[in-house]
Protein backbone atom coordinates (compact mmCIF):
# COMPACT_ATOMS: atom_id res chain seq x y z
CA UNK A 1 0.00 0.00 0.00
CA UNK A 2 1.31 3.43 -0.95
CA UNK A 3 1.49 5.94 1.89
CA UNK A 4 -0.42 9.11 1.05
CA UNK A 5 1.95 11.14 3.21
CA UNK A 6 4.97 10.30 1.06
CA UNK A 7 3.44 10.12 -2.41
CA UNK A 8 2.16 12.76 -4.77
CA UNK A 9 -1.60 13.00 -5.01
CA UNK A 10 -3.13 11.37 -8.09
CA UNK A 11 -6.39 12.95 -9.15
CA UNK A 12 -8.94 11.06 -11.22
CA UNK A 13 -11.93 13.03 -12.47
CA UNK A 14 -14.98 11.17 -13.76
CA UNK A 15 -17.41 13.25 -15.83
CA UNK A 16 -20.92 11.85 -16.21
CA UNK A 17 -22.22 9.47 -13.56
CA UNK A 18 -24.33 6.88 -15.30
CA UNK A 19 -23.57 3.19 -15.79
CA UNK A 20 -19.94 3.55 -16.95
CA UNK A 21 -19.08 6.52 -14.74
CA UNK A 22 -20.51 4.87 -11.66
CA UNK A 23 -18.49 1.70 -12.23
CA UNK A 24 -15.20 3.56 -12.74
CA UNK A 25 -15.76 5.79 -9.71
CA UNK A 26 -16.43 3.03 -7.23
CA UNK A 27 -13.72 0.73 -8.62
CA UNK A 28 -11.00 3.37 -8.42
CA UNK A 29 -12.16 4.66 -5.01
CA UNK A 30 -11.99 1.10 -3.69
CA UNK A 31 -8.53 0.74 -5.25
CA UNK A 32 -7.47 3.93 -3.48
CA UNK A 33 -8.70 2.65 -0.13
CA UNK A 34 -6.88 -0.67 -0.29
CA UNK A 35 -3.76 0.00 -2.36
CA UNK A 36 -3.08 3.64 -3.29
CA UNK A 37 -4.04 6.10 -0.59
CA UNK A 38 -2.74 8.99 -2.70
CA UNK A 39 -5.45 8.47 -5.34
CA UNK A 40 -8.45 10.79 -5.19
CA UNK A 41 -11.66 10.38 -7.17
CA UNK A 42 -13.86 13.33 -8.13
CA UNK A 43 -17.26 12.61 -9.67
CA UNK A 44 -18.88 15.37 -11.72
CA UNK A 45 -22.47 15.47 -12.96
CA UNK A 46 -25.00 18.23 -13.55
CA UNK A 47 -27.61 16.18 -11.67
CA UNK A 48 -27.42 15.29 -7.99
CA UNK A 49 -28.53 11.74 -8.73
CA UNK A 50 -27.94 8.65 -10.84
CA UNK A 51 -30.96 8.11 -13.07
CA UNK A 52 -31.55 4.40 -13.59
CA UNK A 53 -33.17 4.80 -16.98
CA UNK A 54 -33.20 1.07 -17.69
CA UNK A 55 -36.44 0.94 -15.69
CA UNK A 56 -38.08 3.87 -17.49
CA UNK A 57 -40.53 1.64 -19.44
CA UNK A 58 -41.93 0.20 -16.19
CA UNK A 59 -42.06 3.69 -14.65
CA UNK A 60 -44.56 4.63 -17.35
CA UNK A 61 -47.14 2.37 -15.75
CA UNK A 62 -45.94 1.93 -12.15
CA UNK A 63 -45.98 4.97 -9.87
CA UNK A 64 -43.82 3.24 -7.25
CA UNK A 65 -41.08 2.53 -9.78
CA UNK A 66 -41.39 6.11 -11.05
CA UNK A 67 -40.23 7.42 -7.68
CA UNK A 68 -37.63 4.70 -7.06
CA UNK A 69 -35.13 5.03 -9.92
CA UNK A 70 -33.24 8.22 -9.03
CA UNK A 71 -30.43 7.61 -6.54
CA UNK A 72 -28.48 10.30 -4.69
CA UNK A 73 -24.80 10.75 -5.55
CA UNK A 74 -24.11 12.70 -2.36
CA UNK A 75 -22.12 10.53 -0.02
CA UNK A 76 -21.88 7.69 -2.54
CA UNK A 77 -18.08 7.48 -2.23
CA UNK A 78 -18.03 7.71 1.59
CA UNK A 79 -17.93 3.93 1.87
CA UNK A 80 -14.55 3.93 0.14
CA UNK A 81 -12.86 6.46 2.43
CA UNK A 82 -9.83 5.30 4.39
CA UNK A 83 -10.57 7.99 6.99
CA UNK A 84 -14.26 9.06 6.92
CA UNK A 85 -13.45 12.06 9.14
CA UNK A 86 -11.07 13.36 6.47
CA UNK A 87 -12.69 12.47 3.11
CA UNK A 88 -10.63 12.78 -0.05
CA UNK A 89 -13.17 11.65 -2.66
CA UNK A 90 -15.93 14.04 -3.64
CA UNK A 91 -18.94 14.67 -5.84
CA UNK A 92 -19.41 18.02 -7.59
CA UNK A 93 -22.79 18.90 -9.04
CA UNK A 94 -22.05 21.03 -12.08
CA UNK A 95 -21.99 20.88 -15.86
CA UNK A 96 -18.71 20.63 -17.74
CA UNK A 97 -18.11 23.57 -20.05
CA UNK A 98 -14.72 22.57 -21.46
CA UNK A 99 -11.68 20.40 -20.88
CA UNK A 100 -7.94 20.59 -21.46
CA UNK A 101 -5.38 17.80 -21.19
CA UNK A 102 -4.89 18.62 -17.50
CA UNK A 103 -8.07 20.22 -16.16
CA UNK A 104 -11.86 20.37 -16.34
CA UNK A 105 -13.73 23.68 -16.43
CA UNK A 106 -17.14 23.65 -14.72
CA UNK A 107 -20.31 25.71 -14.95
CA UNK A 108 -19.87 26.85 -11.34
CA UNK A 109 -16.69 28.67 -12.36
CA UNK A 110 -14.26 26.20 -10.83
CA UNK A 111 -11.39 24.42 -12.51
CA UNK A 112 -10.60 20.85 -11.46
CA UNK A 113 -7.12 19.50 -12.27
CA UNK A 114 -6.62 15.85 -13.10
CA UNK A 115 -3.96 13.26 -13.76
CA UNK A 116 -6.51 10.97 -15.38
CA UNK A 117 -9.86 11.94 -16.85
CA UNK A 118 -12.79 9.64 -17.61
CA UNK A 119 -15.41 10.94 -20.04
CA UNK A 120 -18.52 8.86 -19.43
CA UNK A 121 -21.10 11.45 -20.43
CA UNK A 122 -23.18 9.03 -22.52
CA UNK A 123 -25.95 10.16 -24.83
CA UNK A 124 -29.12 12.19 -24.49
CA UNK A 125 -32.42 10.68 -25.52
CA UNK A 126 -35.89 12.15 -25.62
CA UNK A 127 -37.61 12.50 -22.24
CA UNK A 128 -38.26 10.38 -20.20
CA UNK A 129 -35.41 8.11 -21.33
CA UNK A 130 -33.24 11.06 -20.34
CA UNK A 131 -34.08 13.40 -17.47
CA UNK A 132 -32.07 16.58 -16.97
CA UNK A 133 -33.64 18.29 -13.96
CA UNK A 134 -31.04 18.79 -11.19
CA UNK A 135 -32.67 17.18 -8.14
CA UNK A 136 -34.38 13.95 -7.13
CA UNK A 137 -37.65 15.62 -6.05
CA UNK A 138 -37.91 17.24 -9.47
CA UNK A 139 -37.14 13.95 -11.24
CA UNK A 140 -39.72 12.10 -9.15
CA UNK A 141 -42.29 14.79 -9.86
CA UNK A 142 -41.70 14.57 -13.60
CA UNK A 143 -41.94 10.77 -13.72
CA UNK A 144 -45.03 10.76 -11.50
CA UNK A 145 -46.66 13.16 -13.93
CA UNK A 146 -45.67 10.95 -16.87
CA UNK A 147 -47.30 7.97 -15.17
CA UNK A 148 -50.48 9.99 -14.60
CA UNK A 149 -50.47 11.10 -18.23
CA UNK A 150 -50.09 7.56 -19.52
CA UNK A 151 -52.92 6.47 -17.25
CA UNK A 152 -55.13 9.24 -18.64
CA UNK A 153 -54.30 8.82 -22.34
CA UNK A 154 -56.50 6.76 -24.64
CA UNK A 155 -54.24 6.42 -27.69
CA UNK A 156 -50.49 6.00 -27.17
CA UNK A 157 -48.04 6.22 -30.07
CA UNK A 158 -44.52 4.84 -29.62
CA UNK A 159 -42.05 5.94 -32.30
CA UNK A 160 -39.01 3.69 -32.55
CA UNK A 161 -38.79 -0.08 -32.34
CA UNK A 162 -35.51 -0.60 -30.55
CA UNK A 163 -35.36 -2.23 -27.13
CA UNK A 164 -36.73 0.85 -25.31
CA UNK A 165 -39.60 1.29 -27.77
CA UNK A 166 -40.55 -2.37 -27.61
CA UNK A 167 -40.45 -2.38 -23.80
CA UNK A 168 -42.44 0.87 -23.54
CA UNK A 169 -45.17 -0.34 -25.91
CA UNK A 170 -45.34 -3.68 -24.11
CA UNK A 171 -45.61 -2.12 -20.66
CA UNK A 172 -48.42 0.25 -21.65
CA UNK A 173 -50.39 -2.40 -23.54
CA UNK A 174 -50.01 -4.93 -20.74
CA UNK A 175 -50.98 -2.52 -17.95
CA UNK A 176 -53.83 -0.87 -19.85
CA UNK A 177 -55.41 -3.37 -22.26
CA UNK A 178 -58.19 -0.92 -23.17
CA UNK A 179 -55.79 1.66 -24.57
CA UNK A 180 -54.96 1.80 -28.25
CA UNK A 181 -51.19 1.38 -28.53
CA UNK A 182 -49.34 1.81 -31.83
CA UNK A 183 -45.62 1.30 -32.40
CA UNK A 184 -44.12 2.69 -35.62
CA UNK A 185 -40.59 1.71 -36.62
CA UNK A 186 -38.54 2.76 -39.63
CA UNK A 187 -36.76 -0.59 -39.98
CA UNK A 188 -37.90 -3.89 -41.51
CA UNK A 189 -38.03 -5.59 -38.10
CA UNK A 190 -38.14 -4.68 -34.44
CA UNK A 191 -34.91 -4.55 -32.41
CA UNK A 192 -31.31 -4.27 -33.68
CA UNK A 193 -29.65 -6.78 -36.00
CA UNK A 194 -27.47 -8.14 -33.20
CA UNK A 195 -30.44 -10.26 -32.09
CA UNK A 196 -31.28 -13.63 -33.61
CA UNK A 197 -34.21 -13.82 -36.07
CA UNK A 198 -36.37 -15.71 -33.57
CA UNK A 199 -35.95 -12.85 -31.08
CA UNK A 200 -37.00 -10.30 -33.69
CA UNK A 201 -40.07 -12.23 -34.76
CA UNK A 202 -40.89 -13.12 -31.16
CA UNK A 203 -40.97 -9.44 -30.14
CA UNK A 204 -43.42 -8.70 -32.94
CA UNK A 205 -45.67 -11.65 -32.10
CA UNK A 206 -45.80 -10.86 -28.38
CA UNK A 207 -46.58 -7.19 -28.89
CA UNK A 208 -49.34 -8.12 -31.30
CA UNK A 209 -50.68 -10.63 -28.77
CA UNK A 210 -51.07 -7.70 -26.37
CA UNK A 211 -53.04 -5.81 -28.99
CA UNK A 212 -50.26 -3.44 -30.08
CA UNK A 213 -50.50 -2.28 -33.66
CA UNK A 214 -46.97 -2.55 -35.08
CA UNK A 215 -46.07 -0.69 -38.27
CA UNK A 216 -42.67 -1.46 -39.84
CA UNK A 217 -40.74 0.24 -42.66
CA UNK A 218 -42.38 3.55 -41.80
CA UNK A 219 -40.54 6.74 -40.91
CA UNK A 220 -42.65 9.21 -38.97
CA UNK A 221 -42.15 12.84 -39.87
CA UNK A 222 -41.36 14.72 -36.66
CA UNK A 223 -42.46 18.37 -36.90
CA UNK A 224 -39.72 20.85 -36.16
CA UNK A 225 -39.88 22.44 -32.69
CA UNK A 226 -42.41 19.85 -31.48
CA UNK A 227 -41.70 18.96 -27.85
CA UNK A 228 -42.14 15.33 -26.84
CA UNK A 229 -42.62 15.32 -23.08
CA UNK A 230 -45.26 12.60 -22.64
CA UNK A 231 -47.98 15.16 -22.06
CA UNK A 232 -51.55 14.40 -23.00
CA UNK A 233 -52.36 16.24 -26.22
CA UNK A 234 -54.01 15.24 -29.47
CA UNK A 235 -51.41 15.04 -32.22
CA UNK A 236 -51.59 13.65 -35.74
CA UNK A 237 -48.24 12.62 -37.18
CA UNK A 238 -47.73 11.64 -40.79
CA UNK A 239 -45.49 8.85 -41.97
CA UNK A 240 -43.40 8.81 -45.12
CA UNK A 241 -46.07 6.54 -46.62
CA UNK A 242 -48.65 9.25 -46.23
CA UNK A 243 -50.47 7.41 -43.45
CA UNK A 244 -51.50 9.52 -40.47
CA UNK A 245 -51.06 8.24 -36.92
CA UNK A 246 -53.42 9.69 -34.35
CA UNK A 247 -52.65 9.71 -30.64
CA UNK A 248 -53.06 11.75 -27.50
CA UNK A 249 -49.72 10.75 -25.96
CA UNK A 250 -46.47 10.15 -27.80
CA UNK A 251 -43.30 8.38 -26.66
CA UNK A 252 -40.31 9.13 -28.87
CA UNK A 253 -37.79 6.29 -28.58
CA UNK A 254 -35.32 7.36 -31.26
CA UNK A 255 -32.49 9.77 -31.87
CA UNK A 256 -29.75 9.38 -29.24
CA UNK A 257 -27.31 12.31 -29.29
CA UNK A 258 -23.77 12.06 -27.84
CA UNK A 259 -23.02 14.40 -24.95
CA UNK A 260 -19.65 15.62 -26.19
CA UNK A 261 -20.01 19.32 -26.97
CA UNK A 262 -17.60 20.24 -24.17
CA UNK A 263 -14.71 18.75 -26.18
CA UNK A 264 -14.88 21.42 -28.88
CA UNK A 265 -12.40 23.71 -27.14
CA UNK A 266 -9.83 20.92 -26.84
CA UNK A 267 -10.27 20.19 -30.53
CA UNK A 268 -9.43 23.82 -31.24
CA UNK A 269 -6.37 23.73 -28.99
CA UNK A 270 -5.03 20.56 -30.60
CA UNK A 271 -6.09 21.59 -34.09
CA UNK A 272 -7.80 18.28 -34.85
CA UNK A 273 -11.21 16.63 -34.67
CA UNK A 274 -11.65 14.34 -31.69
CA UNK A 275 -15.18 13.33 -32.70
CA UNK A 276 -16.47 11.36 -35.66
CA UNK A 277 -19.04 12.67 -38.12
CA UNK A 278 -21.88 11.65 -35.78
CA UNK A 279 -20.39 13.52 -32.83
CA UNK A 280 -19.09 10.49 -30.90
CA UNK A 281 -15.64 10.73 -29.30
CA UNK A 282 -13.01 8.73 -31.16
CA UNK A 283 -11.16 6.17 -29.05
CA UNK A 284 -8.34 3.66 -29.36
CA UNK A 285 -8.78 -0.04 -28.48
CA UNK A 286 -7.49 0.84 -24.98
CA UNK A 287 -10.48 3.25 -24.75
CA UNK A 288 -8.08 6.16 -24.52
CA UNK A 289 -9.06 9.23 -26.49
CA UNK A 290 -7.59 8.83 -29.97
CA UNK A 291 -4.87 11.47 -29.79
CA UNK A 292 -1.29 11.20 -28.52
CA UNK A 293 -1.71 14.34 -26.41
CA UNK A 294 -4.68 12.78 -24.58
CA UNK A 295 -3.31 9.44 -23.38
CA UNK A 296 -4.53 10.26 -19.85
CA UNK A 297 -8.14 10.63 -21.02
CA UNK A 298 -10.39 7.56 -21.25
CA UNK A 299 -13.85 7.30 -22.81
CA UNK A 300 -16.05 4.32 -21.82
CA UNK A 301 -19.73 3.90 -22.62
CA UNK A 302 -22.18 5.29 -25.13
CA UNK A 303 -20.34 8.54 -25.88
CA UNK A 304 -17.44 6.78 -27.60
CA UNK A 305 -17.45 5.80 -31.28
CA UNK A 306 -17.62 2.05 -30.78
CA UNK A 307 -20.14 0.11 -32.88
CA UNK A 308 -23.86 0.45 -32.12
CA UNK A 309 -23.88 -3.13 -30.83
CA UNK A 310 -21.72 -1.96 -27.93
CA UNK A 311 -24.27 0.65 -26.80
CA UNK A 312 -25.83 -1.37 -23.98
CA UNK A 313 -25.57 -0.83 -20.23
CA UNK A 314 -23.90 -4.18 -19.63
CA UNK A 315 -21.17 -3.34 -22.15
CA UNK A 316 -20.78 0.18 -20.79
CA UNK A 317 -20.05 -1.46 -17.45
CA UNK A 318 -17.54 -3.83 -19.05
CA UNK A 319 -15.82 -0.95 -20.82
CA UNK A 320 -15.70 0.85 -17.48
CA UNK A 321 -14.01 -2.20 -15.96
CA UNK A 322 -11.38 -2.10 -18.71
CA UNK A 323 -10.80 1.63 -18.19
CA UNK A 324 -10.49 1.11 -14.44
CA UNK A 325 -7.98 -1.70 -14.96
CA UNK A 326 -5.90 0.47 -17.30
CA UNK A 327 -5.85 3.44 -14.93
CA UNK A 328 -4.93 1.15 -12.03
CA UNK A 329 -2.12 -0.30 -14.13
CA UNK A 330 -0.83 3.16 -15.03
CA UNK A 331 -0.97 4.34 -11.42
CA UNK A 332 0.87 1.26 -10.18
CA UNK A 333 3.46 1.39 -12.96
CA UNK A 334 4.07 5.09 -12.37
CA UNK A 335 4.68 4.49 -8.68
CA UNK A 336 7.35 1.92 -9.60
CA UNK A 337 8.82 3.87 -12.48
CA UNK A 338 7.76 1.23 -14.99
CA UNK A 339 5.88 1.10 -18.28
CA UNK A 340 2.87 -1.11 -18.82
CA UNK A 341 0.90 -2.62 -21.70
CA UNK A 342 -2.74 -1.60 -21.43
CA UNK A 343 -5.72 -3.85 -21.95
CA UNK A 344 -7.67 -3.46 -25.18
CA UNK A 345 -11.38 -3.66 -25.91
CA UNK A 346 -12.06 -6.73 -28.02
CA UNK A 347 -14.84 -5.18 -30.11
CA UNK A 348 -17.54 -7.38 -28.62
CA UNK A 349 -21.20 -6.52 -29.09
CA UNK A 350 -24.13 -7.41 -26.88
CA UNK A 351 -25.00 -11.10 -27.09
CA UNK A 352 -27.11 -11.31 -23.95
CA UNK A 353 -30.21 -9.24 -23.39
CA UNK A 354 -33.67 -9.81 -21.94
CA UNK A 355 -36.44 -7.56 -23.21
CA UNK A 356 -39.66 -7.63 -21.16
CA UNK A 357 -42.89 -7.19 -23.08
CA UNK A 358 -45.18 -6.42 -20.18
CA UNK A 359 -44.89 -8.16 -16.83
CA UNK A 360 -45.28 -11.76 -17.99
CA UNK A 361 -43.91 -11.88 -21.53
CA UNK A 362 -40.53 -11.23 -23.06
CA UNK A 363 -37.86 -12.14 -25.58
CA UNK A 364 -34.11 -12.26 -25.46
CA UNK A 365 -30.94 -14.18 -25.94
CA UNK A 366 -28.35 -15.40 -23.48
CA UNK A 367 -24.72 -15.69 -24.56
CA UNK A 368 -25.80 -15.62 -28.17
CA UNK A 369 -28.42 -18.34 -27.77
CA UNK A 370 -31.90 -17.18 -28.77
CA UNK A 371 -34.78 -17.60 -26.36
CA UNK A 372 -37.08 -16.54 -29.20
CA UNK A 373 -40.77 -16.65 -28.47
CA UNK A 374 -40.64 -19.79 -26.35
CA UNK A 375 -42.22 -20.24 -22.94
CA UNK A 376 -38.69 -20.13 -21.54
CA UNK A 377 -38.28 -16.59 -22.88
CA UNK A 378 -41.39 -15.55 -20.97
CA UNK A 379 -40.20 -17.38 -17.85
CA UNK A 380 -36.75 -15.80 -18.03
CA UNK A 381 -38.11 -12.31 -18.57
CA UNK A 382 -40.75 -12.65 -15.86
CA UNK A 383 -38.23 -13.80 -13.27
CA UNK A 384 -35.29 -11.61 -14.24
CA UNK A 385 -35.56 -8.17 -15.81
CA UNK A 386 -39.35 -8.21 -16.10
CA UNK A 387 -39.71 -8.51 -12.33
CA UNK A 388 -38.71 -4.90 -11.58
CA UNK A 389 -36.11 -4.09 -14.27
CA UNK A 390 -33.43 -4.81 -11.63
CA UNK A 391 -34.38 -1.71 -9.62
CA UNK A 392 -33.97 -3.50 -6.29
CA UNK A 393 -30.49 -4.64 -7.33
CA UNK A 394 -29.50 -1.13 -8.43
CA UNK A 395 -30.74 0.34 -5.14
CA UNK A 396 -28.32 -1.81 -3.12
CA UNK A 397 -25.39 0.14 -4.53
CA UNK A 398 -26.71 3.38 -3.05
CA UNK A 399 -27.56 2.29 0.47
CA UNK A 400 -24.90 4.64 1.90
CA UNK A 401 -25.85 7.68 -0.18
CA UNK A 402 -27.33 10.72 1.54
Amino acid sequence: MTNSGSAKEINVVVIGISHAGMEVSKTLASFAKTQHLELRVTMVDQRSYFYYNIAMPRALVDSKIATSISFSLNGFLDQYEQDPSNPKHRFIQAAVTSITTTSVELSNGSSVPFDYLVLSTGVSNTFPATISVPSIPEANEQLTQVHANVEKAKQVLVIGGGAVGVEAAGEVADAYPDKKVTLVHSGPHLLPDIFKPAVLSGALAKLQALGVRVVLNEKVNIPENTVFDCSVRPLDLQGASGNVYQSDLQILATGARPNAGFIQGLEGTLGTKLRDDRGYIKVRPTLQLDNDACSNIFVPGDVNNMAAGAKYAILAKQQAELVSANIKALVTASAGGKTVALKQWDGRVANSCVIPIGRTRGVGQLFGVSLGSSWFADFTSRNLKGKDYFVSFAAKGFKNSK
